[in-house]
């Protein structure tokens, strides 16, 4: 796992053992201070917030009922879930024209797609969102190139209540 390779069987021990350690209380998913705060308040201002990550929807719905957030649950706050089985590779263009075509009620030019990885943040673009960069601690320093040519945030909350 620390290798980060994408084999069923690790995969699936992988959920387990992540099953267990939430249901006892003895993991939580560690969020960034600004995320449950900012997450509750576009809920609260009907914005549809949705997950799209390489993680598969039911550990996406697991991280999300345990967080280190207070209240810890935050799936009511979620409205749709993709990941790389319903919706495609995160660095594909098309991926993003499918998660679009999944909500038709939302114009092209209200999608925001936030990600710490440049690929996936040029694919959403190429599929006429907006997105951004997430450059948060822990992530290799950006290129000057890719601050050029790319919008990047630090934190949800330099996004300011304006979404």
């Amino acid at each position: 796992m620390a290798k980060d390779v994408k084999i069923s069987y690790l995969k699936s021990l992988q959920g387990y053992l992540w099953e267990e350690g939430y249901a006892s209380g003895d993991l939580k998913a560690p969020l960034f201070p600004d995320v449950a705060a900012k997450l509750s308040a576009w809920h609260k201002k009907g914005l549809k917030i949705m997950i799209y990550s390489s993680g598969s929807v039911p550990a996406q719905k697991l991280l999300f009922t345990h967080t280190n957030a207070e209240p810890s649950d935050l799936k009511p706050l979620i409205s749709d879930w993709f990941d790389t089985v319903n919706a495609g590779l995160k660095t594909e263009t098309k991926s993003y024209q499918t998660i679009r075509g999944s909500h038709p009620e939302i114009p092209v030019e209200q999608w925001l797609f936030l990600s710490d990885n440049t690929k996936e943040v040029d694919a959403a673009i190429t599929a006429g969102m907006q997105s951004m960069v997430v450059q948060r601690p822990g992530n290799a320093d950006l290129p000057d190139e890719v601050l050029k040519r790319l919008k990047a945030i630090e934190t949800f909350d330099s996004l300011g209540d304006s979404l």
